[in-house]
């Protein structure tokens, strides 16, 4: 059973799991601002049932959802309503959880935290594992498509306390790992350059 009020404080260049029950409302917080959390969602009685972007995009044609949409899962499910936004609204659904091998194309080595390896290190706080790991919502990310197709990557925009709050539409496992891209990207340093916390709380 879910405890309203409860918190899992999240380190920088970390992750934690939750399950949560149908009906939870909770909120994933910047606490001190200008960081990206990467979600999973995935269906706490199957976890082969799992969050879709691309499902997602289809069924509310648009890039990425707002207050009053629902994420869906990979069998048409709904998984979550998205019930509410403090920060200036940018989020993206389009990139995959960092890597080593993305860490090492910016010209680090393949040991520097990454939101991948965090992910399975917190599913497996709640002895559950999954290879690879699914597409993520990335709360508070600021890339946007340019008018040539390209990505435009900004600096994450949140301020500190700002949220996004949803619902759970089923038992879910979330995921949320504090975004690791602490080098430049494109000239532009997404996370201001240090992983700092988040949290999720339980309404």
């Amino acid at each position: 059973m879910t405890m309203t009020g409860s918190a899992i404080d999240i380190p920088g260049y970390e992750g934690r799991a939750v399950r949560l029950d149908e009906g939870c409302v909770f909120r994933v917080i910047d606490v001190e601002g200008c960081q990206i959390a990467d979600m999973f969602t995935l269906s706490a009685a199957d976890i082969g049932e799992y969050f879709s972007p691309a499902l997602t995009r289809q069924v509310i044609f648009r890039l990425t959802p707002r207050p009053g949409d629902i994420l869906y899962s990979n069998r048409r499910r709904p998984m979550l309503t998205f019930l509410h936004d403090t920060s200036p609204g940018h989020h993206d659904m389009a990139f995959a959880p960092c890597d080593p091998g993305f860490y090492v194309a910016l010209g680090a080595d393949d040991s520097h935290p990454n939101c991948r390896d965090n992910f399975y290190r917190a599913m497996s706080a709640l002895d559950r594992s999954m290879e690879p790991p699914p597409d993520p919502f990335n709360l508070f990310q600021n890339t946007v498509p340019g008018s040539d197709g390209d990505f435009e990557v900004g600096q994450t925009l949140s301020k500190a306390g700002n949220y996004v709050e949803f619902r759970a539409e089923m038992d879910v496992v979330v995921v949320v790992t504090a975004c690791s891209v602490d080098l430049p990207v494109e000239g532009i340093e997404p996370i201001c350059g240090k992983s700092t916390p988040l949290r999720i709380q339980v309404v």
